[in-house]
């Protein structure tokens, strides 16, 4: 035996997700098996290479430019491994009858040596080196009988070799055909998006005939090559994706409408997406989710066998994998994680110990010892104890109710049991209306019901938002427990002085003064409009950004129940600069309002509203209008306001060591340490 077990976290394949009727089939898998391969392993392929009626499988080294062949027992049991020579650095395998015997060969993308490879199988699973074709950095490539003639033929992606800046211009579409001999002819090539990473073939316009769609990773497209029969084909159709790139395509018919659809992946956003065929090859974009960093390949199975077409999708730069679950229409109704470390580039399904259950094979790309992992599924696990039709035993769960700050994130730990002693999967049945709720891998769960990797999730709730949020949650052993319920109460600490100020933005925010004590920071009468700023009592801060020049106007009027006052200011907590006040305007009929003609572009605004006198205080709205046409979407910890939270909000904590008042004192604290620090770095990344 040449494999050894590590340590993995996974979570179970359910093969009946029907939330609403809480009836669940719960599969498993096996502890994970995990093979050499050689190092920078990109391409997997399964197959009965013996013809022992098992499914073998054969991984792609680059580091030492072989494929390896691992034999099967037939019980998901692997032989030492089998070498076989290829060209340089081959990325990917795939498999066909290429000299018509019938058992399988194999073929490789070498991109090293600028080949594609042909190895003939002996009817045993010893591979010979038959032949090679050159191909300029051949990245991709898969088997099809693409001139319906009956014969496998070989699909490669390659480079065009007579561009000095290959990566940059079209790349190529090379086919060869076969001729049933182990032979093959080169077709004439056809050019593509510039960088193809991965590609497909099935009839996309119903015409009879095979067509070509390319993931074109530079050019940022996804290209259509329509057959014109006779080995002949139309100029690509390149389908723009401004804000991606296709790095994976696989064509389905995924709406159930009778045609070809087809489904990508966004090697750098991390994005999925469904583009739907008209029935003749004209394509709109559906269907569009995040999964995990860069993802690299996918397969297609109907996973829950509800009758449509599901996804397994394997990311390069993560450890979480996703089962995508299709409602038949293009839409994707939950997504179930599992952890497969190592990055895994290609991934493919078989029934390794032929006990009708599907398996994951994937080849990985980042851990040489990790080569290859096989993860065979095993039936779902039955209550202990006596059962009938009404005493089923279903796991319990808990309501649980939580408090946290509006500008702040909770750890969750859900709690199940089960009666019967197993295992349990947690499922998100339904997520707060705001918020983020992400999984343990950091994964934000956007699709319900989501199976979770264990029973952690993480909440974080909207910036200035007061208020009640719930989510729902399950657990499963077999059968699905009753819903229960999460209760988040979130609220904002009444920003009582100016260096615990609360961002504001365009709109309505609510507030309360009741709790507020008097701020010692001066104010001056005479900039006020009309008199009677009084003593300026129980005040509370507010701070407004302006992204750009125009006017702004700070509205009280109607809006508060007490007899308010309100300063404007500019500049920092630190330094105050008073610009304007009210306390009277009479178009509110006594409320307040101030109105400044012209702000300052990239400035920030500090609001304090307070009462007249000890007695006046109460809750109220601000109303804020002010220059937004050209503004970047900010958010928490955004101090430089540039729409992400980064290094430049880094250095400015940094800068404000020490410091007792200002922006740069996220937690509030009264100090900027490394608390605001850490808390920079929780925020990390694009403003969502």
């Amino acid at each position: 035996m040449y494999f050894k077990y590590v340590k993995i976290y996974f979570i179970h394949l359910i093969c009946s997700i029907g939330i609403c009727s809480q009836i669940f089939g719960d599969l498993r898998f096996e502890e994970p098996m995990v093979f050499p391969a050689g190092g920078v392993s990109t391409g997997a392929f399964p197959s009965d290479f013996d013809n022992d009626g098992d499914i073998d499988f054969a991984i792609a080294s680059r580091e030492d430019n072989s494929v390896r062949i691992y034999l099967n027992d037939g019980t998901g049991t692997f032989s030492d491994p089998l070498f076989v020579e290829t060209g340089v650095s081959p990325r990917y395998v795939e498999g066909g009858d290429f000299d018509n015997d019938g058992d399988v060969d194999l073929c490789t993308s070498d991109f090293g040596s600028d080949t594609v490879s042909v190895l003939l199988n002996d009817g045993a699973g010893i591979f010979t080196l038959a032949e090679q074709y050159e191909a300029f950095k051949p990245s991709f490539l898969w088997v099809d009988d693409i001139d319906s003639d009956g014969k496998d033929d070989i699909v490669a992606l390659h480079l065009n070799s007579e561009d000095a800046n290959p990566d940059h211009h079209p790349g190529v579409v090379f086919p060869l055909y076969g001729n049933g001999d182990a032979t093959f002819t080169q077709g004439a090539i056809v050019f593509t998006g510039a960088l193809p990473r991965g590609g497909a073939s099935d009839d996309l316009n119903g015409d009879g005939q095979r067509d070509i769609v390319t993931a074109d990773v530079y050019s940022r497209t996804i290209s259509v090559i329509l057959s014109k029969g006779n080995r002949e084909w139309d100029e690509a159709i390149e389908i723009p994706v401004p804000d991606g790139t296709p790095r994976y395509v696989s064509l389905g018919d995924f709406d159930n409408d009778g045609d070809v659809d087809i489904a990508s992946l966004d090697k750098l956003f991390g994005f999925f997406s469904i583009l739907l065929n008209d029935g003749n090859a004209i394509f709109t974009l559906h269907e569009t989710i995040k999964v995990s960093d860069s993802p690299h390949s996918m397969q297609l199975k109907d996973v829950d066998q509800d009758g449509d077409i599901d996804f397994v999708v394997a990311h390069a730069a993560s450890e979480s994998q996703f089962i995508l679950y299709n409602n038949g229409n293009a839409n994707i109704e939950s997504m179930q994680m599992l952890t497969i470390p190592g990055g895994t580039a290609e991934v493919k399904l078989a029934d390794f110990n032929a006990d009708g259950m599907f398996d994951i094979l994937t080849a990985n790309v980042n851990v040489s010892a990790n080569g290859a992992t096989v993860l065979l599924q095993r039936e779902c696990l039955v209550c202990a104890g006596v059962r009938s039709a009404v005493d089923v035993c279903p796991p319990i769960t808990a309501d649980l109710e939580f408090f946290l700050d509006s500008y702040s994130s909770i750890e969750v730990q859900l709690e199940g049991n089960s009666i019967a002693g197993n295992s349990l999967s947690y499922i998100v049945t339904s997520i707060p209306e705001t918020g983020n709720v992400k999984d343990a891998n950091g994964n934000r769960i956007t699709h319900v019901p989501y199976y979770l990797p264990d029973n952690k999730i993480t909440f974080a709730s909207v910036y200035g938002f007061v208020g009640l949020e719930t989510m729902t949650y399950m657990v499963n052993d077999c059968v699905a427990s009753e819903e229960s319920t999460v209760l988040f109460h979130v609220d904002v600490s009444f920003p009582d002085e100016c260096n615990s100020v609360l961002e504001v933005f365009n709109g309505e925010t609510q507030f309360s003064t009741l709790n507020a004590t008097d701020s010692l920071d001066p104010f001056d009468v005479t900039q006020c409009l009309q008199p009677g700023l009084g003593e300026m009592r129980k005040d509370i801060w507010f701070s407004y950004f302006a992204c750009e020049e125009g006017q702004l106007t700070v509205d009280l009027c109607g809006l508060v129940e007490f007899e308010a006052a309100m300063v404007l200011y500019k500049g920092s907590c630190c330094e105050l600069e008073q610009i304007a006040c009210s306390s009277d305007t009479e178009k509110c009929n006594g409320d307040v309002t101030i109105f400044i003609d012209s702000v300052e572009a990239d400035t920030e605004y500090f609001i304090r509203i307070g009462g007249v006198d000890e007695s006046s205080s109460g809750d109220g709205i601000v109303a804020i209008t002010g220059p937004s046409v050209n503004c970047i979407f900010t958010c928490f910890g955004d101090l430089t306001h540039d729409g992400s939270v980064g290094v430049s909000d880094l250095l400015l904590v940094i800068d404000n060591w020490g410091v007792s008042c200002g922006d740069a004192d996220l937690s509030q604290d009264g100090f900027v340490n490394v608390v605001d620090l850490l808390t920079i770095i929780s925020v990390w990344g694009i403003c969502d």
